[in-house]
């Protein structure tokens, strides 16, 4: 019998946010998404520079790895593929614009280009990885698990019950039918172009009334046996391939709903981009959001009866869907809810690394979203020189720097968080994050409008000390990677404005002192002074993939209107232009 390798690396490449991770003798060392090196959003080709980051945090050479494991395998659903190009053989046609795509080479080229050739070769399911990718977020307990997304392997939904001894796949939906294209074809129906944008529906839908649900439930459907239906003549991708395509190493899908269907149904157009925001946009937003957690709830309703209950795991992008994920408990079964923080294709290399080493995995430092590189890591520095308005300050003890920031909180500042692990998925945790005080009504709209130049209607998430969590939101359970809303309690809202959204919820994450000691001290030093146990919590960017090094943190806090910056125990302070030439 074959010995497991202790040493695995784990590749997620080629259809957005590619990304790496690092098992070692049962630990997850290290996970990252190659966008953050690069600086390009959803960075979908070979990821070199996590690669060679996870190796360099655990001291190894490419020689010393054992396997690699590829959240892809081709093979995977062969029979259904060649029986669904039979009936419908214009699915051969070209799917992607050569003249603007770019042009990959076979992922053995790329492992020969990073030293790896000599390391064993591992395919993993993109589902299976997914499962696996949610698998240990409960202890080693009976879990069961459901991921879906747009499309992996001819696979859109997929079940499992895992056990400690091994993962049971159940059942799974295939292509064309997917929960994900139906999200995603809305999210275009409703102007919002952009690979990833399926974020901005959700927050959109807070602003909204169900009046077009009626028109949703014609296009996607339940089915009594698992699963559910597109309606493959407003959506017709197997009369007309849908096209996919990597332009400048950024992944672009072109619109594939059928406009003169939907807007019969609809009774409203497509949304230009240009167009302004109407109240019927936001109902329409509000529906496509009903819709999805009625099918979503239909899945979790079928996984209860075929896994017989126990612990929930989450993965597949439709998992970040934040807005359904605070739900689950009251409108399922499930009661314990666990969401992987990176649920979307960056996440496959750690459920593939799992899968590949063949045992129980755990997250070096105790937090699965927190696999990044520490500021101290990296070899990018900020300019020798800063503006005369900026003043620096250097803090040997993390209690007065604590108090230092709590201090500019309080005062109305904005402040710049790059401190410890960055982390792994979309979320900011606290260690690549931008806070603010809760209790300013007007934050929300300075922070949309002057840091992170974005649209208005987009809500703000707060970090909560989770011993105080129940008391300010209604129906909550722990989320240590941010991913559930939650209504915020009637009595507190006028007492944290800023976190309030039109719906009156707010995405929340959970901290507790043994996985996030410095963030939580921080907050509870916030608590102490002000009664209020959060802070307004929002990723380190603008416009831009979260930051990463000391440069990155710098360069965007020069161009945004942030008031104060903390690199590890380094801070820097925006005072008066006047007041500086003054001096």
């Amino acid at each position: 019998m074959a010995s497991k390798p202790t040493i695995v690396l784990g590749i997620s490449s080629s259809h957005g946010d590619s990304s790496a991770a690092l098992v070692v003798d049962g630990c997850l060392i290290a996970a990252v998404e190659e966008e953050r090196f690069t600086r390009v959003k959803h960075y979908a080709l070979f990821p070199k520079y996590s690669v060679e980051y996870c190796l360099r945090h655990a001291n190894l050479s490419p020689r010393e790895v054992q396997a690699v494991a590829i959240a892809r395998r081709p093979s995977n659903a062969l029979g259904r593929k060649i029986a669904l190009v039979a009936s419908h053989p214009n699915l051969l046609s070209m799917k992607r614009p050569l003249a603007k795509a770019d042009i990959q080479k076979p992922i053995g080229h790329y492992l020969k280009q990073a030293g790896l050739k000599r390391a064993k070769l591992f395919r993993v399911e993109h589902h299976a990885a997914h499962l696996m990718s949610a698998r240990y977020l409960a202890d080693n307990r009976d879990m069961a698990l459901l991921s879906f997304d747009g499309l992996g392997d001819f696979v859109s939904t997929a079940i499992g019950q895992a056990t400690q001894s091994q993962l049971n796949v159940l059942d799974r939906v295939y292509f064309p039918h997917s929960v994900g294209y139906f999200y995603t074809a809305m999210t275009q129906y409703l102007g919002f172009a952009h690979f990833g944008d399926e974020f901005k529906v959700m927050g959109l839908s807070g602003y909204g009334q169900p009046r077009y649900l009626n028109a949703m439930r014609e296009l996607i459907r339940e089915t009594d046996d698992f699963g559910f239906q597109l309606n493959l003549e407003a959506f017709p991708i197997l009369k007309n391939p849908m096209t996919f395509y990597i332009e400048k190493a950024q992944p672009k899908i072109q619109p594939f709903y059928s406009a003169s269907l939907l807007t019969q149904v609809i009774g409203i157009a497509p949304r230009k981009v240009t167009e302004n925001l109407t109240a019927a946009h936001a109902d329409l937003a509000k529906s496509v959001q009903t819709r999805f957690e009625e099918i979503a709830n239909h899945l979790l309703h079928q996984l209860f009866d075929k896994a017989g209950g126990g612990s929930l795991g989450l993965a597949g992008g439709c998992a970040h869907n934040s807005v359904w994920v605070g739900k689950i408990s009251q409108q399922t079964r499930f009661k314990e809810i666990f969401v992987a923080p990176a649920c979307h294709d960056a996440g496959t290399a750690v459920g593939a690394a799992i899968a590949a080493s063949g045992v129980q995995v755990s997250p070096e430092g105790n937090h699965w979203g927190l696999l990044g590189p520490a500021e101290t890591e990296q070899s990018l520095t900020a300019p020798e020189s800063l503006p005369s308005h900026i003043t620096q300050q250097h803090f040997k003890q993390d209690t007065d720097l604590i108090q230092w920031i709590v201090e500019q909180l309080c005062s109305g500042r904005i402040v710049g968080l790059c401190r410890g692990r960055m982390e792994f998925g979309p979320r900011a945790l606290g260690c690549r994050s931008i806070l603010a005080d809760p209790r300013i009504a007007s934050m929300k709209d300075r922070l949309n409008e002057r840091v992170k130049h974005r649209e208005s209607f987009r809500p703000f998430a707060a970090s909560v000390l989770w011993e105080h969590q129940q008391k300010w939101f209604h129906n909550s359970f722990y989320v240590p990677s941010m991913e559930a809303v939650f209504e915020v309690s009637e009595s507190v809202r006028s007492r944290v404005p800023a976190i309030v959204h039109a719906d009156n919820s707010c995405r929340i994450q959970s901290i507790v002192q043994h996985t996030q000691p410095f963030f939580w001290s921080l907050l509870e030093c916030f608590r102490k002074r002000t009664g209020i146990p959060m802070l307004i919590n929002t990723s380190f960017n603008d416009g831009e993939p979260i930051v990463c090094t000391e440069k990155d943190a710098i360069d965007c806090f020069l161009n945004c209107d942030m008031d104060a910056l903390v690199i590890g125990n380094q801070t820097y302070l925006r005072i008066a232009e006047s007041a500086a030439t003054a001096s």
